[in-house]
């Protein structure tokens, strides 16, 4: 007898109208709370790429690209992630694409439509604190 077991899914990263991935860049696993955070605050889902996978720091299911999952969000938001092709296969789609990244040449920025220059660390604690002050 072959038993049948469906395992509800842990998000919903691909009808997510807000994507905030972080990447390599993010720097730990620890870093990455900051992401469920801003996520929580925009009504959004935390994605991934496959470095931060590799890495231990996010559960496989959250990954984004041609190995992972590809999404269509209206606002993507790439936290330390320098775009590689296969990462970019899989949110190159979405509405509009805003870039955080301490590397000015990454790839990613060549596709974004807003790029921060700056560390992830710094930038998304003040967007959190920007947004939690006003959104009541």
């Amino acid at each position: 007898m072959i038993e049948r077991h469906v395992e509800a899914a842990q998000n919903n990263l691909k009808g997510a109208p807000i994507v905030v991935a972080g990447g390599y860049g993010v720097g730990s696993k620890e870093n990455f709370e900051v992401l469920f955070q801003l996520a929580d605050v925009l009504h959004a889902e935390v994605g991934a790429s496959r470095a931060a996978v590799d890495a231990g720091w996010i559960p496989t299911d959250r990954q984004v690209g041609q190995t992972g999952v590809t999404v269509h969000p209206k606002v993507y938001i790439a936290c330390g992630i320098s775009g590689q092709i296969q990462h970019i296969a899989g949110m190159q789609d979405s509405g509009i694409i805003i870039s955080i990244n301490n590397d000015p040449e990454a790839p990613i920025n060549q596709i974004a439509d807003y790029v921060i220059n700056g560390d992830v660390g710094e930038v998304l604690p003040k967007m959190l604190k920007y947004y939690k002050q006003n959104s009541k």
